[in-house]
Protein backbone atom coordinates (compact mmCIF):
# COMPACT_ATOMS: atom_id res chain seq x y z
CA UNK A 1 0.00 0.00 0.00
CA UNK A 2 1.37 3.42 -0.97
CA UNK A 3 2.37 5.76 1.79
CA UNK A 4 1.70 9.46 2.09
CA UNK A 5 4.66 11.71 1.52
CA UNK A 6 6.39 13.19 4.55
CA UNK A 7 5.66 16.87 4.64
CA UNK A 8 7.99 19.23 6.51
CA UNK A 9 5.44 21.78 7.65
CA UNK A 10 2.80 22.73 10.18
CA UNK A 11 0.92 19.48 9.79
CA UNK A 12 3.90 17.36 10.70
CA UNK A 13 6.22 16.88 13.71
CA UNK A 14 8.97 16.56 11.10
CA UNK A 15 9.72 20.31 11.46
CA UNK A 16 11.96 19.84 14.53
CA UNK A 17 13.85 17.03 12.83
CA UNK A 18 14.27 19.24 9.79
CA UNK A 19 15.84 22.00 11.90
CA UNK A 20 18.25 19.62 13.64
CA UNK A 21 19.30 17.90 10.42
CA UNK A 22 19.61 21.25 8.68
CA UNK A 23 22.03 22.43 11.39
CA UNK A 24 24.10 19.24 11.36
CA UNK A 25 24.27 18.87 7.59
CA UNK A 26 24.82 22.61 7.09
CA UNK A 27 27.77 22.46 9.49
CA UNK A 28 29.18 19.49 7.59
CA UNK A 29 28.83 21.24 4.23
CA UNK A 30 30.47 24.38 5.62
CA UNK A 31 33.47 22.38 6.87
CA UNK A 32 33.57 20.47 3.60
CA UNK A 33 33.90 23.59 1.51
CA UNK A 34 36.34 25.24 3.88
CA UNK A 35 38.65 22.27 3.39
CA UNK A 36 38.89 23.10 -0.31
CA UNK A 37 40.16 26.67 -0.13
CA UNK A 38 42.18 26.49 -3.35
CA UNK A 39 39.26 26.61 -5.77
CA UNK A 40 36.33 27.35 -3.44
CA UNK A 41 35.53 30.60 -5.18
CA UNK A 42 35.19 29.02 -8.60
CA UNK A 43 33.28 25.99 -7.34
CA UNK A 44 30.97 28.21 -5.30
CA UNK A 45 30.20 30.30 -8.37
CA UNK A 46 29.38 27.09 -10.23
CA UNK A 47 27.08 25.97 -7.41
CA UNK A 48 25.28 29.31 -7.34
CA UNK A 49 24.52 29.02 -11.04
CA UNK A 50 23.18 25.50 -10.56
CA UNK A 51 21.17 26.62 -7.51
CA UNK A 52 19.45 29.38 -9.49
CA UNK A 53 18.51 26.85 -12.16
CA UNK A 54 17.20 24.34 -9.61
CA UNK A 55 15.16 26.97 -7.75
CA UNK A 56 13.50 28.17 -10.97
CA UNK A 57 12.62 24.62 -11.95
CA UNK A 58 11.28 23.90 -8.45
CA UNK A 59 9.13 27.06 -8.48
CA UNK A 60 7.66 26.27 -11.91
CA UNK A 61 6.95 22.65 -11.03
CA UNK A 62 5.29 23.76 -7.78
CA UNK A 63 2.85 25.79 -9.88
CA UNK A 64 2.09 23.47 -12.80
CA UNK A 65 3.07 19.91 -11.90
CA UNK A 66 1.21 19.30 -8.64
CA UNK A 67 -1.53 16.65 -8.86
CA UNK A 68 -4.22 18.07 -6.59
CA UNK A 69 -6.76 15.37 -7.49
CA UNK A 70 -4.69 12.39 -6.45
CA UNK A 71 -4.66 11.06 -2.94
CA UNK A 72 -2.31 8.41 -1.67
CA UNK A 73 -3.54 6.38 1.32
CA UNK A 74 -1.56 6.36 4.54
CA UNK A 75 -0.86 3.24 6.58
CA UNK A 76 -2.45 2.88 10.01
CA UNK A 77 0.94 2.77 11.74
CA UNK A 78 1.85 6.12 10.24
CA UNK A 79 -1.52 7.55 11.25
CA UNK A 80 -0.93 6.46 14.85
CA UNK A 81 2.53 8.03 14.85
CA UNK A 82 1.42 11.31 13.26
CA UNK A 83 -1.80 11.86 15.27
CA UNK A 84 -5.46 12.21 14.44
CA UNK A 85 -5.13 15.75 13.05
CA UNK A 86 -2.70 14.68 10.36
CA UNK A 87 -4.09 14.66 6.80
CA UNK A 88 -4.84 11.13 5.58
CA UNK A 89 -3.75 11.87 2.01
CA UNK A 90 -1.19 14.16 0.42
CA UNK A 91 -0.63 15.82 -2.92
CA UNK A 92 1.84 14.38 -5.45
CA UNK A 93 3.63 15.48 -8.62
CA UNK A 94 2.00 14.73 -11.95
CA UNK A 95 4.57 12.87 -14.02
CA UNK A 96 2.98 13.95 -17.29
CA UNK A 97 3.21 17.61 -16.35
CA UNK A 98 6.83 17.14 -15.27
CA UNK A 99 7.77 15.70 -18.66
CA UNK A 100 5.83 18.46 -20.42
CA UNK A 101 7.81 21.08 -18.58
CA UNK A 102 11.15 19.64 -19.70
CA UNK A 103 9.92 19.07 -23.23
CA UNK A 104 8.70 22.60 -23.96
CA UNK A 105 10.38 25.02 -21.60
CA UNK A 106 13.84 24.10 -20.37
CA UNK A 107 15.96 24.02 -23.48
CA UNK A 108 17.83 27.08 -22.19
CA UNK A 109 19.24 25.21 -19.18
CA UNK A 110 22.26 22.94 -19.17
CA UNK A 111 23.40 20.03 -17.09
CA UNK A 112 21.56 17.10 -15.60
CA UNK A 113 18.21 17.57 -13.85
CA UNK A 114 16.40 14.92 -11.84
CA UNK A 115 12.95 15.11 -10.29
CA UNK A 116 12.16 13.04 -7.18
CA UNK A 117 8.91 12.42 -5.35
CA UNK A 118 8.86 13.26 -1.67
CA UNK A 119 9.56 10.22 0.53
CA UNK A 120 6.49 8.35 1.79
CA UNK A 121 8.03 6.98 5.00
CA UNK A 122 8.94 8.29 8.41
CA UNK A 123 12.30 6.55 8.62
CA UNK A 124 15.44 8.38 9.70
CA UNK A 125 16.92 9.25 7.27
CA UNK A 126 13.84 9.54 5.06
CA UNK A 127 15.69 8.90 1.76
CA UNK A 128 17.70 5.70 1.57
CA UNK A 129 17.32 4.92 -2.15
CA UNK A 130 17.04 7.87 -4.49
CA UNK A 131 16.24 5.74 -7.54
CA UNK A 132 13.02 4.54 -5.87
CA UNK A 133 11.74 8.15 -5.80
CA UNK A 134 13.01 9.17 -9.24
CA UNK A 135 10.38 10.62 -11.64
CA UNK A 136 12.45 12.25 -14.36
CA UNK A 137 16.15 12.24 -15.29
CA UNK A 138 17.16 14.45 -18.23
CA UNK A 139 20.28 16.15 -19.51
CA UNK A 140 19.53 19.68 -20.75
CA UNK A 141 21.45 21.31 -23.63
CA UNK A 142 23.42 18.22 -24.30
CA UNK A 143 26.41 18.75 -26.61
CA UNK A 144 26.04 17.85 -30.26
CA UNK A 145 26.90 14.26 -30.99
CA UNK A 146 29.58 13.89 -33.65
CA UNK A 147 30.10 10.46 -35.07
CA UNK A 148 33.56 9.49 -36.28
CA UNK A 149 35.27 6.24 -37.08
CA UNK A 150 37.45 4.82 -34.32
CA UNK A 151 41.02 3.80 -35.18
CA UNK A 152 42.00 0.19 -35.31
CA UNK A 153 42.63 -1.52 -32.00
CA UNK A 154 46.11 -0.64 -30.80
CA UNK A 155 46.75 1.93 -33.54
CA UNK A 156 48.18 5.26 -32.46
CA UNK A 157 48.88 4.11 -28.94
CA UNK A 158 52.24 4.29 -27.30
CA UNK A 159 53.36 1.08 -25.64
CA UNK A 160 53.93 1.10 -21.93
CA UNK A 161 52.31 3.46 -19.52
CA UNK A 162 50.11 5.25 -22.08
CA UNK A 163 48.81 2.06 -23.67
CA UNK A 164 45.72 1.77 -21.50
CA UNK A 165 45.56 5.16 -19.83
CA UNK A 166 44.73 8.66 -20.91
CA UNK A 167 47.46 10.94 -19.64
CA UNK A 168 45.28 14.07 -19.80
CA UNK A 169 42.59 12.32 -17.77
CA UNK A 170 45.19 11.32 -15.18
CA UNK A 171 46.43 14.90 -14.92
CA UNK A 172 42.88 16.11 -14.38
CA UNK A 173 42.33 13.51 -11.70
CA UNK A 174 45.63 14.50 -10.06
CA UNK A 175 44.74 18.21 -9.81
CA UNK A 176 41.32 17.48 -8.28
CA UNK A 177 42.51 14.68 -6.00
CA UNK A 178 41.70 16.54 -2.77
CA UNK A 179 38.22 17.43 -3.97
CA UNK A 180 37.59 13.87 -5.05
CA UNK A 181 38.59 12.47 -1.66
CA UNK A 182 36.04 14.69 0.06
CA UNK A 183 33.40 14.24 -2.63
CA UNK A 184 33.63 10.46 -2.34
CA UNK A 185 32.06 10.76 1.10
CA UNK A 186 28.94 12.46 -0.30
CA UNK A 187 25.93 10.76 -1.92
CA UNK A 188 22.72 11.84 -3.65
CA UNK A 189 20.71 10.39 -0.76
CA UNK A 190 22.57 12.54 1.78
CA UNK A 191 22.00 15.61 -0.38
CA UNK A 192 18.25 14.88 -0.67
CA UNK A 193 17.94 14.39 3.09
CA UNK A 194 19.74 17.68 3.69
CA UNK A 195 17.39 19.43 1.24
CA UNK A 196 14.36 18.01 3.02
CA UNK A 197 15.72 19.37 6.31
CA UNK A 198 16.45 22.84 4.93
CA UNK A 199 14.43 25.83 6.09
CA UNK A 200 11.82 27.22 3.66
CA UNK A 201 12.66 30.75 4.86
CA UNK A 202 16.35 30.64 3.97
CA UNK A 203 17.65 32.82 1.15
CA UNK A 204 19.52 29.88 -0.35
CA UNK A 205 17.01 27.06 -0.36
CA UNK A 206 17.95 23.41 -0.53
CA UNK A 207 21.33 21.76 -0.19
CA UNK A 208 24.56 21.92 -2.18
CA UNK A 209 27.43 19.48 -2.47
CA UNK A 210 30.34 18.47 -4.62
CA UNK A 211 30.17 14.73 -5.16
CA UNK A 212 30.98 11.95 -7.60
CA UNK A 213 28.17 10.74 -9.88
CA UNK A 214 27.54 7.26 -11.18
CA UNK A 215 30.12 7.68 -13.96
CA UNK A 216 32.89 8.71 -11.55
CA UNK A 217 32.76 12.35 -12.62
CA UNK A 218 33.12 15.16 -10.09
CA UNK A 219 29.93 17.27 -10.23
CA UNK A 220 28.47 20.31 -8.49
CA UNK A 221 24.97 19.41 -7.34
CA UNK A 222 22.07 21.34 -5.81
CA UNK A 223 18.81 19.83 -4.48
CA UNK A 224 15.81 22.09 -3.88
CA UNK A 225 12.44 20.97 -2.40
CA UNK A 226 9.30 21.54 -4.46
CA UNK A 227 7.06 23.35 -1.98
CA UNK A 228 3.61 24.84 -1.89
CA UNK A 229 3.21 26.85 1.28
CA UNK A 230 5.32 24.63 3.58
CA UNK A 231 4.41 21.20 2.28
CA UNK A 232 7.04 19.30 0.26
CA UNK A 233 5.77 17.51 -2.88
CA UNK A 234 9.10 16.50 -4.36
CA UNK A 235 12.68 17.55 -4.98
CA UNK A 236 14.65 18.92 -7.92
CA UNK A 237 18.30 17.95 -8.21
CA UNK A 238 20.39 19.88 -10.73
CA UNK A 239 24.01 18.98 -11.28
CA UNK A 240 26.70 20.04 -13.67
CA UNK A 241 30.09 18.51 -14.36
CA UNK A 242 33.39 20.06 -15.31
CA UNK A 243 34.63 20.44 -11.73
CA UNK A 244 37.74 18.41 -12.55
CA UNK A 245 38.53 20.71 -15.46
CA UNK A 246 37.66 23.77 -13.38
CA UNK A 247 40.06 22.82 -10.59
CA UNK A 248 42.66 21.82 -13.17
CA UNK A 249 42.38 25.15 -14.98
CA UNK A 250 42.58 27.07 -11.70
CA UNK A 251 45.70 25.25 -10.59
CA UNK A 252 47.32 25.32 -13.99
CA UNK A 253 46.72 29.08 -14.02
CA UNK A 254 48.71 29.26 -10.79
CA UNK A 255 51.59 27.25 -12.23
CA UNK A 256 53.26 30.22 -13.99
CA UNK A 257 53.21 32.17 -10.74
CA UNK A 258 54.47 29.09 -8.92
CA UNK A 259 57.23 28.77 -11.49
CA UNK A 260 58.14 32.43 -11.09
CA UNK A 261 58.16 32.03 -7.32
CA UNK A 262 60.38 28.95 -7.60
CA UNK A 263 62.71 30.75 -10.00
CA UNK A 264 62.84 33.76 -7.67
CA UNK A 265 63.51 31.49 -4.69
CA UNK A 266 66.28 29.63 -6.53
CA UNK A 267 67.80 32.88 -7.81
CA UNK A 268 67.65 34.50 -4.38
CA UNK A 269 69.18 31.36 -2.86
CA UNK A 270 72.04 31.51 -5.34
CA UNK A 271 72.52 35.21 -4.69
CA UNK A 272 72.44 34.68 -0.93
CA UNK A 273 74.89 31.82 -1.27
CA UNK A 274 77.26 33.89 -3.39
CA UNK A 275 76.86 37.12 -1.43
CA UNK A 276 76.56 35.88 2.15
CA UNK A 277 76.97 32.16 2.70
CA UNK A 278 80.16 31.75 0.65
CA UNK A 279 82.02 34.72 2.21
CA UNK A 280 81.00 33.59 5.69
CA UNK A 281 82.23 30.09 4.87
CA UNK A 282 85.57 31.51 3.70
CA UNK A 283 85.88 33.51 6.91
CA UNK A 284 85.00 30.43 8.98
CA UNK A 285 87.61 28.33 7.16
CA UNK A 286 90.20 31.07 7.67
CA UNK A 287 89.32 31.27 11.38
CA UNK A 288 89.82 27.50 11.69
CA UNK A 289 93.17 27.82 9.94
CA UNK A 290 94.17 30.58 12.35
CA UNK A 291 93.41 28.25 15.25
CA UNK A 292 95.39 25.46 13.64
CA UNK A 293 98.14 27.89 12.65
CA UNK A 294 98.56 29.07 16.24
CA UNK A 295 99.53 25.57 17.27
CA UNK A 296 101.89 25.31 14.31
CA UNK A 297 103.29 28.83 14.79
CA UNK A 298 102.07 29.79 11.34
CA UNK A 299 100.41 32.85 9.89
CA UNK A 300 97.06 32.72 8.08
CA UNK A 301 95.59 35.47 5.93
CA UNK A 302 91.96 36.40 6.63
CA UNK A 303 89.94 37.06 3.43
CA UNK A 304 89.50 40.80 2.96
CA UNK A 305 85.86 41.86 2.40
CA UNK A 306 86.23 45.27 4.00
CA UNK A 307 85.35 46.93 0.68
CA UNK A 308 81.79 45.71 1.22
CA UNK A 309 79.69 48.23 3.12
CA UNK A 310 77.62 45.65 4.94
CA UNK A 311 77.77 43.23 7.86
CA UNK A 312 80.07 40.84 5.97
CA UNK A 313 82.58 43.64 5.50
CA UNK A 314 82.35 44.53 9.19
CA UNK A 315 82.82 40.87 10.15
CA UNK A 316 85.84 40.57 7.86
CA UNK A 317 87.39 43.71 9.34
CA UNK A 318 86.72 42.50 12.88
CA UNK A 319 88.28 39.10 12.18
CA UNK A 320 91.32 40.74 10.56
CA UNK A 321 91.74 43.06 13.55
CA UNK A 322 91.27 40.18 15.98
CA UNK A 323 93.79 38.02 14.13
CA UNK A 324 96.25 40.90 13.97
CA UNK A 325 95.86 41.46 17.71
CA UNK A 326 96.38 37.75 18.39
CA UNK A 327 99.53 37.65 16.30
CA UNK A 328 100.74 40.87 17.94
CA UNK A 329 100.13 39.31 21.35
CA UNK A 330 102.04 36.18 20.29
CA UNK A 331 104.92 38.32 19.07
CA UNK A 332 104.87 40.27 22.34
CA UNK A 333 104.95 37.06 24.34
CA UNK A 334 107.84 35.74 22.28
CA UNK A 335 109.69 39.03 22.64
CA UNK A 336 108.92 39.12 26.37
CA UNK A 337 110.22 35.58 26.80
CA UNK A 338 113.40 36.49 24.93
CA UNK A 339 113.86 39.63 27.03
CA UNK A 340 113.26 37.70 30.25
CA UNK A 341 115.86 35.14 29.24
CA UNK A 342 118.33 37.88 28.42
CA UNK A 343 117.70 39.81 31.64
CA UNK A 344 117.96 36.71 33.80
CA UNK A 345 121.18 35.61 32.13
CA UNK A 346 122.99 38.81 33.12
CA UNK A 347 122.79 38.32 36.89
CA UNK A 348 123.24 34.57 36.52
CA UNK A 349 126.42 35.13 34.53
CA UNK A 350 127.66 37.59 37.14
CA UNK A 351 126.84 35.15 39.96
CA UNK A 352 128.57 32.30 38.21
CA UNK A 353 131.69 34.38 37.54
CA UNK A 354 131.80 35.54 41.13
CA UNK A 355 131.33 32.00 42.40
CA UNK A 356 134.12 30.68 40.20
CA UNK A 357 136.43 33.51 41.24
CA UNK A 358 135.59 33.03 44.92
CA UNK A 359 137.72 29.88 45.12
CA UNK A 360 140.87 31.54 43.82
CA UNK A 361 140.87 34.86 45.70
CA UNK A 362 143.50 35.21 48.37
CA UNK A 363 142.47 38.11 50.54
CA UNK A 364 139.36 38.48 52.74
CA UNK A 365 138.63 41.86 51.18
CA UNK A 366 138.36 40.32 47.70
CA UNK A 367 136.17 37.52 49.07
CA UNK A 368 133.83 40.01 50.74
CA UNK A 369 133.63 42.02 47.55
CA UNK A 370 132.65 38.95 45.52
CA UNK A 371 130.04 37.97 48.10
CA UNK A 372 128.57 41.47 47.91
CA UNK A 373 128.33 41.12 44.10
CA UNK A 374 126.56 37.78 44.49
CA UNK A 375 124.17 39.26 47.06
CA UNK A 376 123.29 42.20 44.78
CA UNK A 377 122.76 39.94 41.77
CA UNK A 378 120.52 37.61 43.78
CA UNK A 379 118.51 40.63 44.92
CA UNK A 380 118.35 41.82 41.33
CA UNK A 381 117.11 38.42 40.17
CA UNK A 382 114.48 38.38 42.90
CA UNK A 383 113.28 41.83 41.81
CA UNK A 384 113.28 40.76 38.16
CA UNK A 385 111.28 37.62 38.83
CA UNK A 386 108.74 39.55 40.91
CA UNK A 387 108.27 42.22 38.25
CA UNK A 388 108.13 39.64 35.48
CA UNK A 389 105.45 37.73 37.36
CA UNK A 390 103.44 40.92 37.87
CA UNK A 391 103.76 41.89 34.22
CA UNK A 392 102.81 38.46 32.90
CA UNK A 393 99.55 38.27 34.85
CA UNK A 394 98.63 41.94 34.54
CA UNK A 395 96.44 41.51 31.44
CA UNK A 396 94.43 38.71 33.01
CA UNK A 397 93.94 40.66 36.22
CA UNK A 398 92.81 43.80 34.40
CA UNK A 399 90.31 41.82 32.31
CA UNK A 400 89.01 39.83 35.28
CA UNK A 401 88.62 42.56 37.90
CA UNK A 402 85.48 44.71 37.77
CA UNK A 403 85.67 48.47 37.43
CA UNK A 404 84.47 50.77 40.20
CA UNK A 405 84.30 54.46 40.93
CA UNK A 406 87.79 55.70 41.89
CA UNK A 407 88.34 59.02 43.67
CA UNK A 408 91.62 60.18 42.11
CA UNK A 409 91.92 63.05 44.60
CA UNK A 410 91.79 60.73 47.58
CA UNK A 411 94.02 58.14 45.88
CA UNK A 412 96.88 60.58 45.20
CA UNK A 413 96.58 62.12 48.65
CA UNK A 414 96.80 58.71 50.36
CA UNK A 415 99.86 57.65 48.31
CA UNK A 416 101.68 60.92 49.00
CA UNK A 417 100.91 60.58 52.71
CA UNK A 418 102.34 57.06 52.70
CA UNK A 419 105.68 58.28 51.33
CA UNK A 420 105.77 61.09 53.89
CA UNK A 421 105.27 58.61 56.71
CA UNK A 422 108.13 56.31 55.66
CA UNK A 423 110.64 58.94 54.52
CA UNK A 424 113.81 59.59 56.53
CA UNK A 425 116.24 62.47 56.72
CA UNK A 426 117.94 62.98 53.40
CA UNK A 427 115.29 61.00 51.46
CA UNK A 428 113.46 62.49 48.52
CA UNK A 429 110.20 64.04 49.64
CA UNK A 430 106.86 63.68 47.84
CA UNK A 431 104.56 66.67 47.60
CA UNK A 432 101.04 66.55 46.22
CA UNK A 433 98.49 69.12 45.15
CA UNK A 434 94.93 68.07 44.51
CA UNK A 435 91.73 69.97 43.70
CA UNK A 436 89.34 70.74 46.50
CA UNK A 437 86.57 68.62 45.02
CA UNK A 438 86.67 64.91 44.28
CA UNK A 439 87.48 63.68 40.78
CA UNK A 440 85.92 60.31 39.97
CA UNK A 441 86.47 57.81 37.19
CA UNK A 442 85.63 54.15 36.55
CA UNK A 443 88.69 51.99 36.94
CA UNK A 444 90.78 49.60 38.99
CA UNK A 445 91.98 51.48 42.09
CA UNK A 446 94.83 49.08 42.91
CA UNK A 447 96.18 49.19 39.34
CA UNK A 448 95.97 52.99 39.15
CA UNK A 449 97.69 53.22 42.52
CA UNK A 450 100.47 50.97 41.21
CA UNK A 451 101.00 53.35 38.24
CA UNK A 452 101.34 56.38 40.51
CA UNK A 453 103.73 54.54 42.85
CA UNK A 454 105.85 53.37 39.89
CA UNK A 455 106.17 56.93 38.61
CA UNK A 456 107.00 58.28 42.07
CA UNK A 457 109.60 55.53 42.65
CA UNK A 458 111.14 56.19 39.24
CA UNK A 459 111.27 59.96 39.93
CA UNK A 460 112.81 59.43 43.39
CA UNK A 461 115.49 57.18 41.92
CA UNK A 462 116.66 60.01 39.65
CA UNK A 463 116.25 62.85 42.13
CA UNK A 464 119.18 64.15 44.23
CA UNK A 465 119.26 63.82 48.01
CA UNK A 466 116.74 66.03 49.80
CA UNK A 467 115.05 66.52 46.44
CA UNK A 468 111.33 66.84 45.88
CA UNK A 469 108.93 64.83 43.68
CA UNK A 470 105.78 66.81 42.90
CA UNK A 471 102.49 65.05 42.13
CA UNK A 472 99.64 67.22 40.83
CA UNK A 473 96.06 66.39 39.81
CA UNK A 474 94.28 68.77 37.43
CA UNK A 475 90.51 68.38 37.44
CA UNK A 476 88.72 68.02 34.09
CA UNK A 477 87.46 71.06 32.26
CA UNK A 478 84.09 71.59 30.62
CA UNK A 479 85.61 71.23 27.15
CA UNK A 480 87.54 68.02 27.88
CA UNK A 481 86.43 65.41 30.40
CA UNK A 482 90.00 64.33 31.07
CA UNK A 483 91.85 64.31 34.37
CA UNK A 484 95.60 65.02 34.21
CA UNK A 485 98.08 63.57 36.71
CA UNK A 486 101.59 65.01 36.56
CA UNK A 487 104.69 63.59 38.31
CA UNK A 488 107.80 65.86 38.21
CA UNK A 489 111.34 65.43 39.54
CA UNK A 490 114.52 67.50 39.72
CA UNK A 491 116.78 64.87 38.15
CA UNK A 492 118.90 64.96 35.01
CA UNK A 493 115.92 64.54 32.69
CA UNK A 494 115.52 62.14 29.79
CA UNK A 495 117.47 62.22 26.54
CA UNK A 496 115.06 63.39 23.82
CA UNK A 497 115.73 60.31 21.71
CA UNK A 498 114.67 58.05 24.62
CA UNK A 499 111.35 59.69 25.54
CA UNK A 500 109.41 56.81 23.92
CA UNK A 501 111.91 54.04 24.54
CA UNK A 502 111.71 54.33 28.34
CA UNK A 503 108.25 52.66 28.24
CA UNK A 504 109.64 49.51 26.65
CA UNK A 505 110.22 46.41 28.71
CA UNK A 506 113.59 46.05 30.46
CA UNK A 507 114.73 49.53 29.55
CA UNK A 508 117.41 50.20 32.17
CA UNK A 509 119.65 52.86 30.63
CA UNK A 510 120.50 55.33 33.36
CA UNK A 511 122.72 58.42 33.66
CA UNK A 512 126.36 58.05 34.55
CA UNK A 513 126.95 57.66 38.25
CA UNK A 514 123.59 56.00 38.97
CA UNK A 515 123.56 52.72 40.82
CA UNK A 516 123.28 49.76 38.45
CA UNK A 517 120.84 46.91 38.99
CA UNK A 518 118.39 48.74 41.25
CA UNK A 519 115.64 48.70 38.61
CA UNK A 520 114.16 45.90 36.52
CA UNK A 521 113.07 48.15 33.65
CA UNK A 522 109.46 46.91 33.88
CA UNK A 523 107.86 49.63 36.01
CA UNK A 524 107.15 52.10 33.20
CA UNK A 525 106.11 49.31 30.82
CA UNK A 526 103.59 48.05 33.39
CA UNK A 527 102.34 51.62 33.91
CA UNK A 528 101.80 52.06 30.17
CA UNK A 529 99.87 48.79 30.01
CA UNK A 530 97.57 49.76 32.89
CA UNK A 531 96.86 53.24 31.50
CA UNK A 532 96.07 51.81 28.06
CA UNK A 533 93.65 49.36 29.70
CA UNK A 534 91.81 52.37 31.19
CA UNK A 535 91.60 54.05 27.74
CA UNK A 536 94.06 56.69 28.90
CA UNK A 537 97.39 58.04 27.71
CA UNK A 538 100.81 58.41 29.35
CA UNK A 539 103.88 60.16 28.02
CA UNK A 540 107.17 61.61 29.26
CA UNK A 541 108.70 65.02 28.66
CA UNK A 542 111.51 67.15 30.03
CA UNK A 543 111.24 70.21 32.24
CA UNK A 544 113.26 72.84 30.36
CA UNK A 545 114.74 76.10 31.53
CA UNK A 546 113.27 77.69 28.42
CA UNK A 547 110.10 75.81 27.41
CA UNK A 548 110.29 77.30 23.90
CA UNK A 549 113.82 76.03 23.33
CA UNK A 550 114.10 72.19 23.22
CA UNK A 551 117.91 72.47 23.48
CA UNK A 552 117.88 74.50 26.70
CA UNK A 553 119.07 73.04 30.00
CA UNK A 554 116.97 70.21 31.44
CA UNK A 555 115.62 70.83 34.95
CA UNK A 556 114.14 67.38 35.40
CA UNK A 557 111.63 64.94 33.96
CA UNK A 558 107.85 65.09 33.86
CA UNK A 559 105.40 62.20 33.38
CA UNK A 560 101.85 63.09 32.36
CA UNK A 561 98.85 60.75 32.67
CA UNK A 562 95.54 61.60 30.98
CA UNK A 563 92.49 59.60 32.07
CA UNK A 564 88.87 59.93 30.88
CA UNK A 565 86.46 60.61 33.71
CA UNK A 566 83.17 59.99 31.82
Amino acid sequence: MAKAPRACGVVSPYVDDCARQSYRLGYFVARFFRAHAISDGLVQAKLEGVRAQAQIIADVLAQVAIDESSCQPVEEADIARRGEETALCSLALNQTDVREVFTRVWDSFEGRVRIFNAPQTFDDPPVTDANALLIEDVVLREDEIIAEALPALGAGQTPGFFLKRDFGHDITRFFSQNYRQMAAQRSIEAELNEALASSPFANDRGATSVRINEEGELVASVSVPIRRVQAIYGLVTAEIGGIDALVEDARIAILPFFGLAMAAAILSSLLLTAAIAQPIRQLAIAADRVREGLAAAGRVRIPDFTNRKDEIGELSGSLKSMTKAIYARIDAIESFAADVSHELKNPLTSIRSAAETLNIVKTPEQRDKLLEVIKKDVSRMDRLITDISNASRLDAELARESREAVDLTRLIKDIASLYDNISKDGDVRVESSEPMQAVYMLGNPSALGQVIRNLIDNARSFSPSNGVVRVRLDEPTQRASIARITVEDDGPGIPPENLDAIFKRFYTKRPAGSAFGNNSGLGLAISLQIINAHNGRIHAENRLEDPNDPLSRRLGARFVIELPVD
